[in-house]
């Protein structure tokens, strides 16, 4: 018998921004090859594509709940999951278990991706944490919890939560050459010294602290030219309140399609992981596969890398 497996949590594939997207895109055509079936419910308007490498993308209804798709999307997969009745659903993280209860009600095997605890972010208000605390509660009724760090399984084991838990880090892929150099020409960075960093402008990535960190060793004599900034800038609050601080030298490419930087990767001085809070960055796993020299924040998730 075929197992089928149902994918809950990452927005789209491929090319779709975010490191539970990324993680779909890269982990499930391996499993299809196993000779599983795997579907991802999209959310809609995150991808045009039906399948990719054989994975079927079916999508959700246009609609919304207190005003986000999220809850919406969240809502309508136990219902899609019920229907279809897959063998395994899979959550790609914390917050699309919300209502792992009823999957498990209904007799399905779960599998959790645990890839950071959510509500630390400071974004959230009271209901979004509160949300996110009642999903990981619900991880003790998981069949299995997938830790991304030794920090998070940790996490957990101060909540009681060990009997089903197994820590399988982000992997590395291979690093493949540059396709072109069309970043580096559109910013002008040939030749320059570029502190490079990936992922979406918001307060968690911690974006003001990194460009005044650059001011200052620039001024130290560091001899860094520029400091590119690759990611989505749906935060706008946030993005207002660092626009003071940019001037010709702090570049924000807004979104890239993924794999399109590599350039960027290659020929970057540094590359920065400024995060207040994060998982196991994808991001920085790519730089490494690129042997690029790396600064960090002080987290127990960057620390817990090799």
């Amino acid at each position: 018998m075929t197992l089928r497996v149902l994918v809950v949590g990452a927005r789209g594939i491929p090319n779709v921004e975010g490191g539970a997207e990324k993680n779909a895109e890269k982990i499930f055509p391996l499993i299809v090859r196993k000779g599983c079936e795997v579907a991802v419910l999209c959310l809609n308007g995150a991808t045009e594509l039906d399948e990719f490498a054989g994975v079927k993308l079916p999508r959700m209804p246009n609609f919304r709940l207190l005003g986000t798709d999220k809850l919406a999307y969240y809502a309508y997969a136990p219902w899609y999951a019920l229907r279809h009745r897959p063998n395994v659903v899979h959550f790609q993280g914390l917050g699309s278990a919300i209502l792992l209860w009823l999957y498990r009600l209904a007799g399905v095997r779960t599998v959790v991706r645990y890839g950071s605890a959510d509500y630390l972010v400071g974004k959230w208000g009271l209901l979004g944490r509160t949300g996110f605390l009642w999903a990981e509660w619900q991880l003790r009724l998981a069949d299995r919890v997938i830790a991304v760090t030794p920090a998070l399984q940790q996490r957990l084991a101060e909540r009681g939560i060990t009997h089903n838990v197994v820590v399988i880090p982000n992997g590395i892929d291979p690093a493949e050459p540059p396709a072109s150099t069309d970043n580096l020409d559109r910013f002008d960075l040939h030749g320059r010294a570029f502190v490079l960093a990936v992922g979406r402008v918001t307060s968690q990535k911690n974006f003001a602290l990194l460009i005044r960190a650059f001011r200052r060793a620039r001024e130290a004599g560091a001899g860094l030219e520029r400091l590119v900034i690759v990611g989505g800038l749906d935060d706008k609050p946030y993005v207002d309140q660092i626009r003071p601080l940019l001037d010709g030298d702090v570049i924000l490419t807004g979104r890239l399609p993924r794999g399109s930087f590599q350039d960027l990767i290659t020929n970057c001085t540094v590359f920065v992981n400024s995060s207040l809070h994060e998982g196991h960055s994808n991001a920085v796993m790519e730089a490494i596969s690129y042997n690029r020299p790396l600064v960090l924040s002080d987290i127990p998730e960057n620390r817990d890398l090799p």
